[in-house]
């Protein structure tokens, strides 16, 4: 699907207003004694004498809270054509090979290329490229994925440091207590360089202009997704937007995917906190388009990330609408998630689908009157928070709890039974515990809802 299709998504209904209030101006928390966030960083294809991971590590290094490491050799040859969607996945295969072996957070790798400005000479870019170790499926968890880049002039200066730092933060999928807290540690203060510098004044070529706009949404889209700020998150929708009409020529097809799907991820939260299903039209349009744009048998993480994400955004209709239909379509998603994902070759990717699952089951039993449907739901969670622990995801473990919390009380409801009720109150406390922890206040916000929700609910059952 052409990069046109996806602008005339947004030229067709650009409804969403581009307010910069409500922007979160908090200080940064310090990130000393948190385990450091490790990235590694690959020499530059083409960059011969080595200086760009040299000066890369020299301005990352200059933030607490990470420690970096230069590889001896570059992750790609000279020469390859590092846009064509084969060789980036084969990339992205051997980065996460390379992380693995290294034990790290994040994989910074690219390519040196001449850059042209307009009407000035040519110089070198640096094309940089931010590889996690999964292929994040919620906002909360990544919002730079490894498909897309950041163009910045060679020997950048701080500022475009600080945004090159704060793509490193928004590319990092995380999913451990101390990850979650040192990068929300590291991560306001970079988001108010990064403020400054996309709202500036920007020079250079179109591919860096474009691609830092497309950077500096993503910082928007996951600060939002942390504090459930509904501005902010149309702030992200209104940035992307511009940066694929800026970018119209610089975009691959499989970036502007990836683009899609971001404003698609930013739109869903805004329809969850603002309660507007208009949104969530929007949202399904979004995931379909990018998933016709995005091929299976290259980047079949995406892909089934992708359909994950399209199966959330039915359920969020289907709850949002009362109409159950919706619900077949999310589950065909969910399952064409796994046949991509397995139990045995991706269980962590897995669990988190059977979570999405067990709670399309609680969906499914309000809407259609079935309390037995909330007794699988339980069964399927219970499961999930037997295999993945507090320890090794909280974030996972919270959310499963939450939704063991969900079921308890249809169940409690429909049944008229205090028991069930009592026992969704003590899921929703020990899921808003982990949140609290995690700093995940959007997380925090939906989960105190539904405790009061019980809260209420038990009073009306004494009374």
């Amino acid at each position: 699907m052409p990069l046109g299709e996806f602008l005339n998504l947004f030229r067709r209904r650009r409804e969403l207003p581009a307010e910069r209030e409500g922007f979160t101006r908090e200080e940064g928390e310090d990130a000393l004694g948190i385990e450091p966030l490790r990235i590694l960083i690959s020499p530059l294809a083409g960059d011969l004498q080595g200086l760009a991971a040299r000066h890369i590590r020299d301005r990352l290094s200059g933030h607490t809270g990470v420690v970096i490491q230069v590889a001896d050799r570059a992750l790609t040859a000279p020469g390859a054509d590092h846009g064509a969607p084969l060789f980036v996945s084969m990339a992205v295969d051997l980065g996460r090979r390379w992380l693995k072996r290294e034990r790290a957070d994040l994989l910074i790798w690219g390519e040196s290329v001449p850059a042209k400005l307009s009407n000035g000479p040519q110089r070198a870019s640096w094309r940089l490229r931010f590889l996690s170790l999964s292929t994040p499926i919620h906002p909360q968890s990544a919002s730079f994925s490894a498909l897309e880049r950041l163009e910045v002039p060679a020997l950048f200066d701080d500022a475009t440091g600080n945004l090159v730092f704060g793509a490193a933060l928004a590319a990092v999928s995380v999913e451990s207590a101390d990850g979650l807290r040192a990068r929300a540690a590291l991560f306001r203060p970079v988001l108010r360089a990064a403020t400054r510098f996309a709202e500036g004044d920007m020079a250079g070529t179109v591919a860096e202009c474009a691609t830092a706009q497309a950077c500096y949404a993503a910082l928007l889209l996951l600060e939002g997704a942390r504090t459930g700020n509904d501005k902010m998150l149309q702030r992200a929708v209104a940035v992307y937007q511009g940066a694929l009409i800026l970018g119209e020529d610089a975009f691959p097809l499989h970036e502007q995917a990836m683009i899609g799907s971001h404003i698609a991820d930013a739109l869903s939260l805004v329809a969850e906190l603002t309660a507007q299903s208009r949104f969530s039209n929007k949202t399904i349009e979004y995931y379909r388009a990018a998933l016709g744009m995005v091929r299976k048998e290259v980047f079949a993480d995406e892909y089934a990330a992708l359909h994950t994400r399209l199966g959330l955004a039915l359920h969020d209709l289907a709850r949002a609408s009362g109409e159950a239909i919706h619900l077949k379509e999310a589950a065909d998603a969910f399952t064409a998630a796994t046949s991509i994902w397995t139990i045995t070759e991706a269980p962590e990717r897995w669990a988190d689908i059977q979570n999405s699952l067990g709670s399309l089951l609680v969906t499914m039993g309000r809407l259609t009157q079935q309390p037995s449907l909330f007794d699988k739901a339980v069964a399927v969670f219970t499961k999930i928070a037997q295999t993945r622990s507090r320890a090794q995801a909280p974030a996972v473990w919270a959310a499963t709890l939450a939704n063991i919390g969900a079921a308890l009380k249809e169940k409690g409801a429909a049944a008229k039974d205090a028991a069930y009720l009592q026992q969704a109150l003590e899921a929703f406390d020990q899921a808003l515990q982990v949140f609290a922890e995690l700093d995940l206040e959007s997380s925090a916000k939906v989960v105190e809802m539904q405790r009061n929700h019980v809260l209420s609910l038990l009073a009306t059952h004494r009374a």
